[in-house]
């Protein structure tokens, strides 16, 4: 089997998984107390009970001796509910600052996401400015999902135009864009190809890379007021050994393809002619 080059480095390192959890979890990890975790329902990370995020979630609780009390609920009343005190983590969060003020957040993969449009809608759409022209059209928005500062940027300039439309989660901002309700979302195309199952259906809209840069940073949420500095620290060395024995690697490729399970992986980083290395801008 010909490797990606992105997934290599964590298949190189793979080794045995330890036999059980560490002593003394519940000092390293801060889980005394069953976790009280929320995921959100998407399509590339938790829909249906399974997922991304339900893996990974699974590994952690091997490898911590965690309990986890699971809920789903809508993004907007997952920061909700962090801030209160009525959750401690969270999965697959992208950060803001305004959020680092009440939560650690600890990265294990990258997003890039795309303006999904109708195809009658495409053909001079090259860039999310190219989309802001053109008069009178909506964007549909999760309320409470974060996209990276580049796309959150224009979601801004465009609610403050009143042509923003928020729903409650994934499935319903695809459904507005199918009714017509809005004329393009920012989203992944593995939740194209999960929401939409009928070819003709699926063909009738495409994803726009727009954004600039490599993917933006997805990441475990973890409270402040449940969680210190040293348990997030622990959380962080957690996922570096997830990454270095290939856990991760697998769990991404269970739940995608080859090349989106790479992106995923893929920092940004480039070589460049003086050994600096770089990150991609503009595609």
């Amino acid at each position: 089997m010909v490797v990606h080059p992105v997934l290599r480095t964590g298949l190189v390192f793979a080794v045995l998984a330890c036999a059980g959890p560490p002593a003394a979890a519940d000092d390293l990890y801060g889980c005394a107390q069953p976790v009280r975790l929320a995921f959100y329902r998407n399509q590339v990370f938790y829909h249906d009970g399974k997922g991304l995020d339900a893996d990974l979630v699974a590994e952690l609780a091997r490898r911590t001796g965690c309990a986890f009390e699971v809920s789903v609920r809508p993004r907007a009343q997952i920061w909700t509910a962090l801030q209160r005190g009525e959750l401690d983590m969270a999965t697959s969060a992208v950060a803001t600052v305004e959020q680092r003020r009440y939560a650690y957040f600890v990265p294990y993969l990258r997003l890039r996401e795309r303006l999904i449009v109708p195809l009658d809608l495409s053909a001079d759409l090259h860039s999310l400015d190219d989309f802001h022209a053109l008069p009178g059209v909506r964007l549909g928005a999760v309320a409470g999902y974060n996209h990276g500062p580049y796309l959150d940027a224009m979601l801004r300039i465009l609610r403050s135009e009143g042509r923003v439309r928020e729903y409650v989660d994934e499935t319903a901002c695809f459904n507005a864009l199918l009714g017509g309700e809005v004329d393009g979302l920012i989203g992944h195309e593995l939740s194209l190809s999960g929401l939409l199952h009928e070819p003709a259906l699926r063909h009738r809209f495409r994803g726009i890379d727009v954004a600039r840069g490599p993917g933006v940073p997805r990441s475990l949420v973890l409270a402040r007021g449940h969680f210190s500095a040293a348990q997030s620290a622990q959380w962080q060395r957690l996922f570096e050994d997830l990454r270095l024995d290939g856990s991760l690697v697998r769990i991404f490729l269970r739940n995608a393809p080859l090349d989106v399970a790479a992106s995923l992986l893929d920092n940004g980083y480039r070589p460049t002619p003086d050994g600096q290395g770089g990150q991609d801008e503009a595609p």
